[in-house]
């Protein structure tokens, strides 16, 4: 989703790249990628051709080509997973700006207008489409691309209500109503153990030690690439994971009834369509959320639960699940013990 151009007699052709799965045009030394859409790619390529010629200089100032400079950068230093999130999210905000915007143009504004277009989303998915581009102008700065980020102020629209919890009734009504065995078995995996919705649709055989019930995602594959995650298992979470490793001894075990493993997009359809019969916005993220509210209100202390959900600050429980304090009976509960 990227390009810039250089001072040369004539344009190529766009061409497609089976291998990435989208439409190209080689500028000087430099394969280009316009567009996955063909009719996107030849609008991107006609939109190149009208625009003033550029020296390579200048091109390099372009948004469009640091956003693509950004975007290579993860893919080589960053798992695939965070590639796909930054490029879904970047692709569709260069589409809404000129193709010959520099980086001392790019302004909060065209964010704001961007993330304005979607009156729909909610305002976690907004704050999401924020961070994609103020991350990569971030890495601009730090890259020397710009002194200073252009977005340097802008202000992202607060995150999703965390304050959700679901109930044990509310959870079997959700299975209840779940037809297929391959969304039930993601929904109680994740119930039972409190896991990121990153690490259930990411999770493979390789990661799996049935012996220690958990799943152990190595330094590289985890959060913050600081130590390994690990996921301890219920039994009822180790037998899911165990047929699912049998049904898929490579690859990502949790997948839907196509065989294609589940990913984020797919799996918000599907809490959207629960949302309509039930009016009430479910996600895997609630269910981890309501999976650390039901235990620290069981008594488990707040390490314990850190631990679970691979928190490494036990004080990000006090801040995210801060609506713990709103339980009454909770409290009076934990006062007895503490004055007893």
């Amino acid at each position: 989703m990227d390009f810039w151009r250089f001072a040369v007699a004539h344009f190529p052709k766009p061409f497609f790249r089976s291998s990435r799965n989208a439409w190209y045009v080689q500028i000087a030394d430099k394969q280009i990628k316009l567009d996955e859409d063909r009719d996107a790619a030849f609008k991107r390529y006609h939109e190149m051709m009208a625009t003033p010629l550029l020296t390579k200089a200048e091109a390099q100032k372009l948004v469009i080509v640091v956003v693509d400079a950004f975007l290579d950068f993860v893919q080589k230093h960053r798992n695939p997973h965070t590639y796909r999130w930054y490029k879904d999210r970047l692709q569709l905000f260069i589409r809404t700006i000129p193709t010959d915007l520099a980086l001392d143009q790019l302004k909060p504004f065209h964010v704001q207008q961007w993330i304005d277009g979607y009156p729909n989303l909610s305002s976690g998915s907004k704050r999401n489409y924020c961070r994609s581009i103020v991350r990569a102008m971030n890495w601009a700065e730090e890259q020397g691309y710009v002194s200073r980020s252009p977005l340097a102020h802008f202000k992202k629209p607060p995150g999703g209500n965390k304050e959700l919890v679901i109930t044990p009734e509310q959870y079997q009504a959700l299975l209840d109503r779940t037809d297929d065995q391959e969304f039930k078995d993601l929904l109680t995996v994740t119930w039972e153990t409190g896991c990121r919705p990153q690490e259930s649709l990411r999770v493979e055989a390789r990661h799996v030690e049935i012996d220690n019930s958990r799943w152990v995602f190595p330094k590289s594959e985890s959060k913050n690439k600081r130590k390994q995650r690990i996921v301890y298992l219920t039994p009822k979470a180790l037998e899911i994971t165990m047929l699912l490793m049998e049904k898929h001894p490579t690859g990502p075990l949790f997948r839907n009834v196509n065989g294609d493993a589940w990913t984020t997009d797919a799996t918000n359809c599907r809490f959207q369509r629960i949302k309509k019969q039930k009016g009430v916005k479910f996600s895997l993220y609630a269910i981890r959320h309501s999976f650390a509210h039901h235990a620290m209100t069981k008594g488990v202390d707040s390490i314990t639960v850190a631990t679970f959900l691979g928190h490494q600050d036990p004080t990000l429980l006090a801040r995210t699940y801060s609506h713990i304090s709103q339980n009454q009976t909770f409290l009076h509960e934990q006062l007895k013990k503490a004055t007893a």
